[in-house]
């Protein structure tokens, strides 16, 4: 059995309650953290969905501690992390889950939508990553902060340019810590999810290329949850200022369509060379 080095690890996990119609990227993380081992103090703004996920870890044998925090506030984003301290007895992990878009085209953004998208998916990772680094770096035994991105950092994010700004400078941070954290063992990295949505944990095993965005599928909440397992693990003991894209191969699609189909005429054959038979 691989020992992933997570076993009596402290984490902090920032936006871990579920939200009703939304992939559940805190949950599944919290859950998968704490099935590996760690201990999680499970933040989240909402005091029935910190307390909810906390008692699900421990119904499941696990040790959670449930935090209530605005992570968009200084004051609270520090009261937060001094908190799990206090429960935790110090920090090993960091995974920050928190983010939103909001939908306009770029002529119709207006100030209140750049500035709400901005703070929830940018300012407020600066903020832990912040706090947190101070604490490990205060600790002096290393450790693991990881951001969850998107690829809408990493490519265009049409009818929703804040939020795309907003991820690419989430891994711009992500590097920006790793580089003037890494003297003190701790590592930074982000996972870039492609289309979850709403959540497709129930698509059948074994069926590929359903649709025309994802050459292998759509990924689910728990790939995005095992990605970010992997890089707080120590399987990642070497990796930061890295950004992992869990996209299904979205982001790897060509500009030219072609097909199996379509082959033969960039070949520049006027039919297919079996006369368009197909078996």
């Amino acid at each position: 059995m691989i020992d992933l080095g997570l076993e009596g690890k402290r984490a902090l996990v920032s936006g871990a309650g579920y939200l009703p119609n939304r992939a559940g990227h805190g949950r599944h993380t919290s859950l998968t953290l704490a099935r590996a081992g760690a201990t999680v103090a499970c933040v989240d703004i909402d005091r029935g969905r910190a307390d909810g996920i906390a008692v699900e870890i421990e119904e499941g044998g696990g040790r959670a501690f449930p935090i209530v925090a605005d992570m968009t506030d200084r004051r609270q984003v520090e009261r937060a992390v001094g908190e799990a301290v206090s429960l935790l007895g110090g920090i090993d992990v960091c995974v920050d889950i928190i983010g939103g878009a909001t939908w306009n085209g770029v002529g119709d953004v207006t100030d209140d939508e750049w500035t709400w998208t901005i703070d929830n998916n940018l300012r407020q990772v600066f903020l832990l990553f912040q706090a947190v680094g101070r604490q490990m770096v205060d600790q002096g035994t290393g450790g693991s902060m990881v951001a969850l991105a998107s690829v809408d950092g990493t490519v265009a994010a049409a009818y929703h340019a804040p939020y795309g700004a907003a991820k690419a400078g989430v891994i711009s941070l992500a590097q920006t810590f790793a580089y003037e954290l890494g003297r003190h063992g701790i590592r930074v990295n982000a996972v870039a999810p492609g289309n979850v949505g709403t959540g497709n944990d129930d698509q059948p095993e074994g069926v590929w290329a359903v649709d025309e965005i994802n050459p292998l599928i759509a990924p689910r909440a728990k790939d995005i949850a095992n990605a970010v397992l992997f890089l707080s693990s120590d399987l990642a003991a070497r990796i930061t200022g890295q950004t992992l894209l869990v996209d299904g191969g979205a982001s790897i699609r060509q500009l030219w369509t072609i097909t199996p189909e379509n082959l033969h005429l960039f070949r520049g054959e006027s039919y297919p060379p079996d006369g368009g038979r197909r078996a």
